[in-house]
């Protein structure tokens, strides 16, 4: 098939898990070549659109972007939100204090900033999601049994760390929060088929992201359950499995590619 799109997560995937990862030059390379060719290349992640925002320039993204673990789509030639899905404020309020008594430690991303550690919010606060940083494998899956049970329409989901493997994040948000409603969303702004975007990504909170594209790629250093779900296994970050991608599926099918 003649794939139109790639949809690719940031951390783990475009490059090493950290707060402002970046790309090799190999696989920078491989994003500069296809988007020469008029194929369609964005970032789906986690993180909001201020951890994000650099990397526009770097890689000369000009189609719609997915962040905050798909609460929100931005234009990155504006810089200005296109959609987003947020939690309102009563029950924004309850997981709040929920969480407060398990960890002291976690982010509010709200539309138009980012709260670390916040102790109560305010109605003017849209909040897209919330982050539980730096827990390990247990408190993580603990922790998300007690959320499942208490909240039952929102999406609850364990992800990478920036502290290394050992440890994990839970992203909490809207049930309308993925990254999948938010592939959908794309492939409607951009006027294609979901059947004809690669995604590609290494971790669970990918899974939604994998599921809505018509080929599903997991990186060589993925979680085991994204691999079961895969396509295809490219090769891991370190040896530039995104720009492997590249030059297989696209590169390689495109007579025009520079």
């Amino acid at each position: 098939m003649q794939y139109k799109a790639l949809i690719s997560d940031i951390d783990g995937t475009l490059g090493p898990v950290s707060l402002t990862p970046l790309p090799s030059d190999n696989v920078r390379d491989a994003i500069l070549k296809v988007q020469k060719s008029g194929f369609i290349f964005t970032l789906a992640s986690g993180k909001p659109f201020s951890l994000v925002e650099y990397l526009i320039d770097y890689l000369q993204l000009s189609s719609p972007i997915i962040v905050d673990n798909g609460a929100a789509l931005y234009d990155p030639k504006t810089k200005k939100q296109i959609i987003e899905y947020t939690i309102d404020y009563e029950e924004s309020s309850e997981i709040l204090t929920f969480i407060q008594r398990y960890t002291k430690e976690y982010r509010v991303s709200c539309s138009n900033e980012n709260f670390k550690n916040i102790i109560q919010l305010n109605k003017s606060q849209k909040v897209r999601k919330f982050v539980i940083l730096d827990l390990s494998l247990t408190q993580a899956d603990n922790l998300i049994k007690k959320l499942t049970l208490k909240f039952k329409n929102l999406h609850i989901v364990k992800t990478s760390s920036d502290l290394g493997k050992k440890y994990y994040s839970v992203y909490i948000s809207s049930s309308e929060a993925t990254k999948l409603h938010a592939v959908a969303k794309f492939a409607q702004l951009m006027n294609i088929s979901p059947k004809e975007i690669i995604g590609i990504g290494d971790h669970y909170n990918d899974s939604p992201l994998l599921m809505a594209c018509g080929f599903k790629v997991a990186m060589g250093n993925a979680v085991p359950e994204l691999k079961a779900i895969a396509d295809y296994i490219a090769p891991p970050v370190e040896k530039d499995g995104l720009a492997h991608v590249l030059e297989k599926y696209v590169l390689n099918q495109t007579p025009n590619a520079g």
